[in-house]
């Protein structure tokens, strides 16, 4: 009987379905239109194409969260929709994603900053196929995994100090040779 309770804010409901759904709809929109003028005049921005996609699968995440309980109620049909069709849209922007941060790491090598965006692009691209293939049943998947995703990149000669390190060294070496 507890599992049926479902005691949600009136407050964060107002809030996430009539203010924060229509600003991530807004920036997909707009994260859209930039793609498309990024493929058509092929001139890619200056490094911050992946920070733009993070924020808004950051935000997009954090809402798909916020709106999990209101995902089955009749009176918001939007929240049933969005929930379905997030992780479908962000495939194309992590698609951009890997495309903007290959680009800068073919050109200048890892840095820390760099190491982060791919790390974090493949967890996104993880996320996305993983909800995609399940429905969305499991929401502990979203913290669990960027748990250990945090913890795995934090050291090791796997981790973001080790690789930037070496890959600027690398450059470097490189550099001074020719």
């Amino acid at each position: 009987s507890l599992e049926d309770v479902t005691d949600y804010p009136k407050g964060l409901k107002i809030f996430t379905v009539y203010v924060l759904l229509p600003l991530i709809t807004i920036y997909l929109v707009i994260l859209y239109l930039y793609a498309g003028k990024i493929l058509i005049t092929a001139n890619w921005p200056v490094g911050w194409v992946g920070y733009m996609v993070i924020a808004f699968s950051i935000f997009g995440i954090l809402s798909f969260l916020l709106i999990y309980p209101l995902r089955n109620e009749e009176a918001t049909p939007w929240v049933k929709f969005y929930s379905r069709l997030f992780y479908f849209l962000l495939i194309p922007p992590i698609a951009l994603l890997f495309a903007a941060i290959f680009k800068r790491i073919n050109m200048y090598g890892i840095t820390e900053d760099r190491y982060f965006i791919l790390v974090l692009a493949f967890w996104l691209s993880f996320i996305a196929v993983y909800f995609i293939l399940t429905n969305g049943k499991n929401i502990r998947m979203i913290p669990l995994s960027l748990c250990l995703v945090a913890f795995l990149s934090s050291f090791g000669p796997w981790g973001a100090f080790t690789v930037s390190h070496n890959s600027q060294f690398n450059e470097l070496t490189a550099l001074l040779n020719s």
